[in-house]
């Protein structure tokens, strides 16, 4: 089992490293645009980072994860030694899922600071709310879904960005409709369940294409 934390770290340190590069450039953004006092009602640029942060997220860690080793053959190798290939996923998505966490919360806590009694909800909801939690598994596990069934890491890339876009589209025109109903925060908790729950079966769904596949792209 150590030889299997040891290989997940360091395959995953980039994507730790990468996190907290991205923590410290919004915290940064959001330090800046604090300090411009900008007028209530305002674009917020820091918003409109972090607002994205989710796709680029599930682009630029979730495609790779498995496209990557499957379309340089290099899965061949990782998954003929000792470890299996499901374990080695499971081993990796911990990690992954540890990260994007992490990320999500932090980036949440910086928004609420920076955003405080300066925009309304639903400016604000995408960046705030639990909601963006449950973008952000979202498009993580989608990538890692393309990227497997695919197996190619570009174009698994565009096909994560055409279905997020399209899942955050409808979604939002959903939440309009819940909207007259039910308050922001409760709408939040209501996205959260929907979009983690899409992430569940997502990640599911890549469990079973990596278990009867062959490494072979």
């Amino acid at each position: 089992m150590s030889g299997l934390i040891w290989l997940t770290w360091r395959q995953q340190r980039s994507i730790v490293l990468a996190g907290l590069a991205v923590i410290a450039g919004i915290a940064l953004a959001g330090l800046l645009e604090t300090r411009r006092s900008i007028d209530v009602g305002a674009a917020s640029n820091t918003r409109l980072i972090a607002a994205f942060l989710p796709a680029a997220l599930g682009v630029f860690w979730g495609v790779p994860l498995l496209a990557r080793p499957l379309e340089n053959h290099t899965a061949d190798l990782i998954w003929t030694q000792t470890v299996s290939r499901l374990r080695w996923f499971t081993a990796a998505l911990v990690g992954l899922g540890l990260a994007t966490l992490g990320v999500a919360l932090a980036v949440r806590a910086i928004l609420s600071s920076v955003l405080a009694d300066r925009f309304d909800a639903h400016y604000t909801h995408d960046v705030v709310s639990v909601a963006a939690i449950g973008y952000t598994y979202f498009a993580v596990a989608l990538g890692m879904f393309a990227g497997a069934v695919i197996g190619r890491v570009e174009p698994a890339m565009a096909v994560t960005l055409l279905v997020y876009a399209v899942a955050r589209f409808a979604g939002g025109e959903v939440r309009w409709r819940l909207v007259d109903w039910r308050d922001w925060n409760g709408v939040g908790w209501i996205e959260l369940g929907c979009y983690g729950g899409a992430a569940a079966l997502l990640v599911v769904g890549t469990f079973v294409v990596l278990a009867r596949r062959g490494t072979a792209a």
